[in-house]
This record gives structure tokens, C-alpha cells and sequence, in this order.
């Protein structure tokens, strides 16, 4: 074998090697990429949960609100009609009337608490919000241990092609392909959660 030859095959094994870094280096840069996504999907995924819980929180204390203000008004009415209903010699039609009255309206703007669509803030409405708030919460929830499972396949990756670049064993660049793979499909599912993962969310 020449020495021209030798130098030739030297040559081409050097712009293979080189080549392989280079593609080694834009894998690496994509995951990278890959992995912002990702941890923005999460912190999201983590502020949404936090938001919608204390927006849960909040409703149901403003339907508790309502519920005791509804209790406070019907008893005030059940009072009120007793007194007017009982053996009370000193008192007139006219006022055991007035009392009636007044118990009715209590009893009145008591059911007006139930439902109030027009501002949204009857109990029933409440209480729907309230829930809805709570399936948002429970489904940023779900979505996070996708999201840090993805982030720590993506890492491995990153790790197992810079180990790749450094000693050009090409042994571990198949795990890391392995590795990116799972981390994306983990990142994808953690935004759309087409599939629930036993054990995850």
C-alpha cells in the first residue's frame, strides 16, 4: 500500500470524523432546543395548576359565602313568620302582615342566591366555575410528570452525544437517539396528553 493511499484513506476517515461531529453538534444543539420547549411546557403546566387551584379555592369560598348569607336569610324568615303566627294579643293584623311581608322577601332574596346568570355569581354558577377550575388544575397536573420525565430523557441525551462528540464512540449514539426519542414524544404527550401513562398522570 503508498503512502498516497494511506494518506487518502487518513484524509476521508478525518472528514468523516469530522462530519460525524458536525452532525453530532447539531443533534446536540436541536435536543437543547428540544429541552427549552419543554421546560416552558412545564412551567407552564406548574403556574396554570397553581393559578386554577387558588381560582378553585376562591369560588368555593365565595359559594360558602353565598350558602351562609342563603342560611342567615331563611332562618331570619322562619323567625319572622313564627312571630307573626304566634298568640300575640298586643299585636295587629297590620303588623303580623308586615312581618310576613318581610319573611317572604327574606325567603325571596334567599332562592335569589340559587342561580344569578346574569352576573354569574349564583350559587349554581359558582359552583360550576369552581369545578371547571378544579378539571383545569387536576389537568396541569397531569401534565407535569410528563414534562420532567421528557426533561430528564432529553439531559441523558444531550449527555450521551456529548460523550459521543468527545470520544467518537459511536456505540452510544443509538442510546442517544433512544434517549432524544422517548424525551420528545414524553414532551409532546405532556402538552396534548393523547396518551395517559399508567404510574404518570
Amino acid at each position: 500500500m503508498t503512502s498516497n493511499t494511506i494518506e487518502f484513506k487518513k484524509k476521508a476517515a478525518d472528514v468523516n470524523k469530522e462530519r460525524f461531529q458536525q452532525k453530532c453538534s447539531i443533534v446536540i444543539a436541536s435536543i437543547a432546543a428540544l429541552l427549552l420547549i419543554n421546560n416552558m411546557g412545564a412551567q407552564n403546566a406548574s403556574s396554570q395548576a397553581a393559578f386554577e387551584n387558588a381560582n378553585a379555592i376562591n369560588t368555593f369560598a365565595f359559594y360558602q359565602a353565598k350558602n351562609i348569607r342563603q342560611n342567615d336569610l331563611n332562618l331570619a324568615a322562619t323567625v319572622l313568620e313564627g312571630v307573626a303566627h304566634t298568640a300575640v294579643p298586643i299585636a295587629n293584623q297590620e303588623a303580623k302582615r308586615q312581618l310576613v311581608d318581610q319573611a317572604q322577601a327574606f325567603r325571596q332574596k334567599a332562592l335569589g342566591y340559587e342561580s344569578e346568570p346574569e352576573n354569574g355569581e349564583g350559587k349554581k354558577e359558582l359552583l360550576q366555575k369552581a369545578r371547571q377550575a378544579e378539571t383545569q388544575r387536576n389537568l396541569a397536573l397531569q401534565q407535569g410528570p410528563y414534562f420532567d420525565f421528557a426533561s430528564l430523557a432529553l439531559q441523558l441525551a444531550i449527555i450521551m452525544f456529548s460523550v459521543v462528540l468527545i470520544t467518537n464512540r459511536k456505540t452510544l449514539y443509538t442510546s442517544g437517539v433512544a434517549a432524544a426519542t422517548l424525551g420528545t414524544l414524553l414532551s409532546i404527550n405532556g402538552f396534548f396528553l393523547w396518551v395517559r401513562i399508567p404510574g404518570l398522570g
